[in-house]
């Protein structure tokens, strides 16, 4: 048996189909959810679906994301819809997709992990323990559990070292034919965030201030996507806009406006190819430190290198 990744599958279809096959309402809701890609939009855009599988068998699912039917809240991640098929039921199946969830939160630096159920006494013995009562997004009662998972010692050194080879392994596949420039400028294959992130248009993008918004939703793509344009670099509004990372609070506000409005003057080839020279001069992962806080200034910067 094996833990792979619903979104970044090559056989998405067949696992949807596989998903289907549960005999579990709330298994039949998170195949509505895949199937008309509203996930995301419900628990947030770096929502994960990791499936136990075993050859083309579907043995356990699970979904892995910044929120489930707990809203509004400020804890995060949740595990949520645990299903492990009949046949495979007594054999800790649900526990290797629970160690899954739990060493991704441990290698993304999360304080603790966080389940909503109704049942008690299942997730007592994988360490959870109860912590409140809340109301789910229908208005019933749940109960929500909690299991801490920084605290030093093998077993977090051990959920540290398997977290990272999963996270590397989404980030690889979820980067793959994926254009590397974000809507807002930036170069993700530039990003300090590159290895951890498979960027803002792919199925998993971890980038630190489109995970801060609301579900994970970058304003600038939003907006991009809804104006039907490829990125701000497109939009003519550009030079005076102050929505998403280009809010003048944002430190990184004139860096980033400084390289779309590049792109928009020379395209995104010669983008990429001062990156590259720029790379090679300067420590340019945070490029706010080098192009400063005026995008004209910004802009007149990275010109030299054309």
């Amino acid at each position: 048996m094996e833990v792979i990744e619903f979104f970044t599958s090559d056989r998405k279809e067949h696992w949807l189909r596989e998903i289907k096959k549960s005999d579990w309402g709330a298994g039949q809701y998170l195949y509505e959810l895949l199937e008309s890609g509203r996930l995301k939009e419900m628990v947030g855009q770096t929502a994960l679906v990791p499936l136990l599988v075993e050859g083309d068998a579907l043995v356990a699912f699970c979904t892995f994301s910044p929120l489930d039917d707990i809203q509004p809240t400020d804890l995060s991640p949740w595990v949520g819809f645990l299903y492990t098929f009949p046949q495979y039921r007594g054999n800790h199946c649900g526990g290797k997709l629970l160690d899954w969830a739990e060493s991704m939160a441990t290698i993304m630096g999360r304080e603790a992990i966080y389940i909503s159920t109704g049942h008690i006494g299942l997730y007592e013995k994988y360490g959870y323990e109860f912590l409140k009562m809340e109301k789910d997004i229908e208005g019933e009662d749940s109960r929500v559990y909690r299991k801490k998972l920084q605290e030093d010692g093998p077993e977090k050194d051990s959920r540290m070292e398997r977290g990272g080879g999963y996270k590397s392994e989404i980030v690889k596949k979820a980067r793959e034919g994926i254009d590397p420039i974000a809507a807002c400028g930036f170069s993700c294959n530039h990003c300090f965030l590159g290895q951890w992130c498979g960027g803002c248009r792919s199925v998993f993008s971890c980038c630190s201030y489109g995970t801060v918004c609301d579900k994970g939703s970058c304003p600038n793509l939003v907006c991009s996507r809804e104006k039907q344009l490829d990125g701000c670099y497109e939009c003519e509004e550009l030079e005076n806009c102050t929505k998403g990372f280009y809010r003048p609070d944002n430190d990184g506000a004139g860096a980033s406006k400084a390289q779309a409005m590049f792109i928009q003057k020379y395209g995104k080839e010669k983008f990429l190819e001062v990156h590259d020279k720029l790379h090679q001069q300067y420590d340019f992962e945070k490029t706010q430190e080098i192009l400063g806080q005026d995008p004209r200034e910004g802009l007149l910067f990275l010109e030299q290198y054309i």
